[in-house]
């Protein structure tokens, strides 16, 4: 069903003309199909613990008080203080009787008051702002959401991302009728009293659309039983790689994107690259900090490292690796001595497969052969060809796969059966996987294969090629099936005839642009 505004219905009358000019009901959903207000309350809840669904401005919201888990004492602000403005809010809704229309109840009940802190996204132009987020109930059939913004007196004083008013109001009716009379109205609290004949500026009323659209949109999903295909943050938290990437994008993005030199879209890659450097260095943190600092512990390699930005981030925040592409970028160029001599122009051919035919002669070039130290973790950003060798070559990974590609190096599209998943990696949606969901497993389950407890994660990066395969610690081969030897793979796979020259190609070739 797509939604539909129409004109609100007036406020309950006799009501105070200071009331009335200060509430002013904006735009109104009739004819929900969603019934028990279970399904509008399970959906609210959702948007409040995640606001960015309904702004891209918005990164997230860190909950510092929900009733439902804590106690007033248990909260580190001065919740007493905003309780007394949260009742004298809720009164003058009583008074209004927006949730008394269709219920023959006196008062309005606090369900659940949860008080959030919105983050946003660029914490350079706004800064985070504390909300009382309040489910209330008139009676059966009845349910309403109320934001109140905490320190905001004026519209000068808002935040972009948040409309200029002092509060808003989500207000859902069922009736036990017909679908008809289910109604989802918005309202606002203006920070001063107006005439309901002075329109509303445009921004106002189109976000009050939008925010009802989300509403509505998720009541119903909730209703139709809706889950999340893709799963985030399984890996690492994401308050903690979200404050990481805040922490490195502040640092470096616009230095970096003022010396863009490449043909590409700057922004896209630096604010990828930078949100990987994140993800890594709150992975590593996680997973060697027992044995010390990460930093001492990891030594990486970036293999086929394109521009260098990765390379560039990551030394400059300490840590100890190179990366090595089959052609140099100008990008390099850019970063500082420290940087530039960790970056080599080499070609990757795993000693696994020397022994095939390798018709390159002498051209001039620097092979590596895949042999790394005891403990060097590599990465493989979109690497393309060199994507599937990388867990065979028996250290700790995490790759991003891209194009498919077999272990020849000639392109491949392997087959889109899910009996190839993993037991041990379960989707919701059982459906035939697309071409890309094909590679990443086939990926996953080579690493599954060679003896890597396979973790995943879908990275939050601005690319749709953004599913992550990593390798950290080792498997038994007792009960999660044969371990097998890399040759092993390199056979059942058909040989990799052919990968030297089609890799020693990509040295004359353009760059791609991924």
């Amino acid at each position: 069903m797509v939604l539909t505004s129409s004109d609100p219905e007036p406020f309950n009358a006799p009501i105070a003309d200071t009331l009335n000019q200060l509430w002013h009901p904006v735009v109104q959903q009739n004819g929900c199909v969603f019934k028990p207000v279970e399904h509008f309350e399970v959906a609210m809840l959702n948007l409040i613990f995640h606001p960015n669904i309904n702004s891209t401005s918005i990164m997230r919201a860190d909950v510092l008080y929900d009733s439902s888990i804590d106690s007033p004492k248990d909260v580190a602000i001065s919740y007493e203080d905003y309780e007394t403005k949260e009742k004298e809010i809720c009164c003058e809704i009583e008074k209004l009787g927006i949730l008394l229309r269709s219920n023959r109840v006196e008062g309005v009940r606090i369900k659940r008051r949860i008080i959030r802190e919105i983050i946003p996204r660029n914490q350079d132009k706004d800064l985070p702002m504390r909300q009382s987020c309040l489910l209330l109930s008139g009676g059966a059939g009845s349910s309403s959401i109320l934001f109140l913004p905490h320190g905001i007196e004026s519209p000068e004083s808002t935040p972009y991302y948040h409309p200029a008013v002092s509060g808003i109001l989500l207000h859902y009716t069922s009736t036990r009728a017909h679908n008809d009379a289910n109604t989802l109205q918005l309202f606002y609290r203006l920070f001063s009293p107006s005439p309901e004949t002075v329109a509303l500026p445009n921004r106002l009323e189109r976000t009050a659309l939008r925010l009802l659209a989300t509403a509505y949109k998720h009541s119903l999903g909730v209703m139709n039983g809706y889950q999340k295909r893709v799963q985030h943050d399984v890996v690492i938290d994401k308050v903690s790689f979200q404050d990481t990437y805040v922490s490195l994008k502040r640092r470096y993005a616009r230095d970096l994107v003022s010396r863009w030199v490449e043909s590409t879209d700057p922004k896209k890659h630096v604010f990828e690259d930078l949100a990987i450097a994140a993800f890594l260095m709150e992975l590593w943190d996680a997973r060697y900090t027992e044995k010390g600092c990460a930093k001492n512990n990891i030594s990486f390699v970036d293999i086929g490292c394109g521009n260098g930005v990765l390379v560039y981030i990551l030394i400059m925040e300490g840590y100890t690796g190179y990366g090595f592409d089959a052609r140099r970028r100008k990008t390099w160029e850019i970063f500082p001595d420290l940087v530039q001599d960790c970056l080599r122009e080499e070609v990757l051919v795993p000693y696994l497969c020397l022994d095939t035919d390798m018709e390159t002669g002498n051209k001039g070039l620097i092979f590596h052969d895949g042999k790394f130290p005891e403990g060097t973790f590599l990465i493989g950003n979109h690497s393309d060809e060199l994507t599937p060798w990388i867990p065979l070559l028996g250290q700790p990974f995490m790759v991003i796969p891209c194009c498919s590609h077999a272990l020849s190096g000639a392109k491949y599209r392997y087959r889109t059966s899910i009996e190839l998943r993993l037991e041990s990696a379960p989707r919701h949606n059982q459906q035939k996987l697309s071409t890309y969901g094909a590679l990443v497993e086939h990926v996953a389950k080579t690493a599954h294969d060679v003896g890597w407890v396979v973790e995943r994660e879908m990275l939050r990066i601005p690319s749709t090629r953004n599913a992550a395969i990593i390798g950290v610690e080792r498997r038994s081969g007792d009960d999660m099936g044969r371990i097998w030897t890399a040759e092993d793979i390199i056979r059942r796979e058909g040989g990799a005839a052919g990968f030297s020259d089609r890799v020693v190609a990509l040295t004359s070739k353009k760059p791609r642009s991924h």
